[in-house]
């Protein structure tokens, strides 16, 4: 049962009265003083202060009190046509304030002729009849009732809701045709009514109250409420209360009801006319008030007043019952008025939290942004429309987010990604979205904005957001890669994420803090890499992958301390592939973990074996390399404790090679070595000095050893940076009694450098290229048959 239906179960018959709670509300301009509307006030004040003077006597000729109304009523007339004639209005609507203004101009006819007969008639009291006069009222009560029924409405709904408006409609009708047959028949007579004009002007009162009827229970589409309000208010009281004026004052004075009744009605349909021109166009807002309809009970109410009307002047026990009657009606009207008041506040504490519940299906209960949901049927829509060839969608994710949710907690990343979300909406319009779709990723719709337009905005959103963050007292620096996508003929949303999201992954495969726009040459290099992905893992289970060893030798000997662990892969198809370009390919897709993890057990295993072999001849350590995805997966140093179980090699000999990259920012990263460590295995930080190098880093990571890149290496033998840098940094590492390896030795010139600079460890081609198994094996079985364990005097050559 949906929360209207209970509620409205609780009050009985009260939810027959309200209206449905979504109604389009027309956004207007400030109402402002034009021509039509000030003549229309005017002449009612005119009017007023007229009848006013003639209330106690005749003091006003009727031909001028005839003659204001009348040209109120040409001012009407005067207004509702030039709002059929604004531009913007919809053929339909058009239509309707035409035929209100003809309305108006019948209606004029008849009150000039009203207007001829009272200067030539002083005694004219508006009570004679004849041929024209009976017709021009008629068709001015058939033109208003054709034109009250034409107001645009929404005539969908369920069969209930009609079934209410007809039996609402019944209750009316029954009431006005009581009332008209009494005032013909009866009190019209008793008031010195002639029959043919008190029928006319009940049948116009009965039109007014079926228009307000109308209005009440009626969703209106093309008029807003308040418009429709006031011309069905104008038409009861133009109707009705032409009919209760006239037998009120009976003509005395040379007053009519027409006087009284006429200007006000006049005035209310000029500021319906000029709301609807100062709304032509503007969008429809929703309004989801409820509001009672009080037709049906003013309705029984004013059929109970001719009740003991009647029953007075009968007398007697008749008007005893009638009053009791009437006494005991008003009291369920008013019962029930309170119950449905007592519904609607209800009803609005239930609309209250459907809005609620609404708002958080659609939107981030953290940061208060659209959420995916919201954020797909809004490009849906906004792909619809007609800006949807200047339509740019952008994907936002912050880089590194994981090392802070890690390191400092969930409540400091939750703290961050509010910050965030707030600087977003800073950097975009009003009428563009930001949303988060999810975990640290950010999602913009921006409307009208070409693509260096909207790069514009991704480059702001870059610079806002490199600056500190107070996340729960912590300053962070945060950075993010975001990828733009611009909209097409035809576009699809889920295309257009598609494009964005390959674009965002483009700029953080370029490094983080950048932003990429969406090209086809990366549906190039997707495909690419989707091939060599999948290529990966067959690799993986057909047993395509090889290990060899480059050794690490001591200075100036050149006797192998150790080797590091490399990979090969020579496709069937192809050939081979350098890691260079699968090494990138596997960490995207977490391949690095299992590929990892067989590089780790294959060369502990190997290493065992030359043990066994060849044992002190064996090498001394055995480095492995690990990526940045291995040390935040969950578990990696159990798995290296089981791999070392597994093959009983000595952890005190195993080194893990990690890049300054990977455990820069902390974190689980950084725990993890520390649980290495703790297993008795040693740390190299890799190519040290081309990353975010920091004696802060060397503060926080537990390494052992400083592996210094070729490329400082590469300027040694020349007065150059490098060469001040790779002396810097073996100063550093006796500084702080850390093992220094000299990557990329090429040449024996850079390795005795290298070694009068104080370095005593090295790696190199100069020394020996990568190694395979079986050649690793030859040379150890040649060191070990012949018992030797340094080459000859004069070692830098090899």
């Amino acid at each position: 049962m949906r929360p209207e239906a209970s509620a409205n179960a609780q009050t009985g018959t009260a939810s027959t009265d309200m209206a449905d709670m979504a109604e389009p509300v027309r956004q207007v301009a400030p109402l402002r003083a034009t021509p039509v509307l000030a003549a229309a006030a005017i002449l009612q004040v005119v009017s007023a202060a007229m009848v006013l003077t003639n209330a106690t006597a005749e003091r006003i000729p009727p031909g001028l009190l005839w003659l204001t109304t009348t040209m109120s009523c040409a001012v009407g007339a005067w207004g509702n046509w030039r709002t059929g004639a604004v531009a913007g209005l919809d053929a339909p609507l058009r239509r309707f304030w035409r035929q209100l203004g003809l309305t108006c101009v019948i209606a004029t006819v008849s009150l000039a002729d009203n207007t001829r007969r009272a200067f030539a008639d002083p005694g004219f009291d508006g009570k004679a009849t004849d041929l024209l006069s009976v017709a021009l009222a008629a068709l001015t009560g058939l033109m208003l009732f054709w034109t009250l029924l034409s107001v645009p409405a929404d005539r969908s709904g369920d069969r209930s809701r009609f079934l209410r408006l007809a039996l609402d409609a019944s209750i009316v009708g029954i009431t006005v045709a009581v009332c008209a047959r009494y005032l013909t028949l009866d009190g019209g007579a008793a008031a010195g009514l002639d029959a043919v004009p008190t029928l006319i002007m009940s049948g116009m009162g009965l039109i007014g109250a079926l228009a307000f009827m109308k209005v009440s229970m009626s969703r209106l589409a093309a008029l807003d409420r308040t418009t429709v309000q006031l011309l069905a208010t104008g038409a009861v009281v133009g109707g009705g209360g032409i009919v209760l004026f006239t037998m009120l004052l009976g003509g005395a004075n040379g007053l009519n009801g027409s006087h009284v009744s006429i200007p006000p009605a006049i005035l209310l349909a000029v500021l319906a006319a000029d709301r609807q021109r100062r709304g032509a166009g503007a969008p429809a807002a929703t309004d989801t008030r409820r509001r009672p309809s009080l037709v049906p009970y003013l309705a029984v109410l004013l059929a109970g007043a001719v009740l003991v009307q009647v029953a007075y002047r009968t007398g007697g026990p008749v008007f005893s019952v009638a009053l009791a009657v009437v006494c005991l009606t008003i009291t369920v009207v008013v019962r029930q008025i309170w119950s449905l008041m007592e519904n609607d506040q209800l009803l609005r504490r239930v609309d209250a939290g459907q809005q609620l519940l609404a708002h958080r299906a659609n939107h981030d209960a953290l940061t208060g942004l659209a959420n995916r949901a919201l954020f797909e049927q809004h490009t849906r829509e906004a792909l619809a429309g007609p800006q949807r060839d200047s339509l740019s969608l952008a994907l936002i994710d912050l880089d590194d987010f994981k090392a802070i949710n890690d390191r400092l907690g969930h409540a400091v990343g939750d703290a961050l990604l509010v910050v965030v979300a707030e600087r977003l909406r800073e950097c975009v319009r009003a009428d563009d979205l930001v949303a988060r779709l999810g975990g640290d990723e950010f999602g913009l719709v921006l409307h009208g904005l070409r693509e260096a337009e909207a790069t514009d905005v991704l480059t702001r959103i870059t610079e806002a957001l490199r600056r500190p963050v107070q996340a729960l007292g912590y300053d962070l620096l945060v950075s993010a890669s975001a990828g733009l996508a611009e909209a097409w003929a035809g576009a699809g949303p889920q295309e257009l994420l598609r494009r964005a999201d390959l674009a965002m992954y483009a700029a953080k495969g370029s490094g983080k803090g950048r932003h990429a726009v969406y090209d086809a040459r990366l549906e190039q290099h997707q495909a690419a890499d989707a091939e060599l992905g999948a290529a990966l893992r067959r690799a993986l289970d057909n047993g395509e992958f090889s290990l060899v060893y480059q050794p690490i030798v001591r200075l100036p000997d050149g006797a192998w301390t150790g080797l590091e662990t490399l990979i090969r892969w020579q496709r069937p198809d192809r050939g081979f592939v350098g890691p260079d370009t699968f090494i990138p390919i596997a960490e995207r897709t977490g391949l690095i973990v299992p590929l990892g993890d067989w590089i780790l057990r294959t060369a502990l295993r190997q290493a065992a074996e030359w043990d066994v072999l060849f044992t002190t001849d064996a090498p001394r350590e055995i480095g492995i390399n690990v990526s940045a995805r291995q040390l935040r997966e969950p578990g990696f140093a159990k798995d290296v404790k089981d791999a070392l179980a597994e093959t009983g090699f000595d952890p005190e000999r195993v080194v893990v090679e990690v890049t300054e990259t990977a455990v820069f920012d902390g974190g689980v990263a950084v725990d993890t070595l520390q649980d290495l460590v703790g297993l008795g295995v040693k740390v190299a930080l890799d190519d040290f000095g081309t990353g975010h190098s920091s004696l802060g880093l060397l503060r926080t990571c537990p390494a052992d050893t400083l592996k210094v890149d070729k490329s400082f290496v590469d300027g040694i033998g020349r007065a150059s940076e490098e060469a001040v840098i790779a002396t810097a940094m073996i100063q550093i590492t006796d500084g702080l009694h850390l093992q220094a390896v000299a990557e990329g030795v090429e040449t024996a010139e850079q390795a005795e450098k290298l070694y009068r600079m104080g370095y005593r460890f090295a790696q190199g081609y100069h020394f020996s290229r990568p190694l395979t198994p079986q050649q690793v094996h030859e040379q150890l079985s040649a060191r070990h048959a012949a018992s030797v364990a340094v080459p000859a005097a004069g070692g830098f050559g090899v």
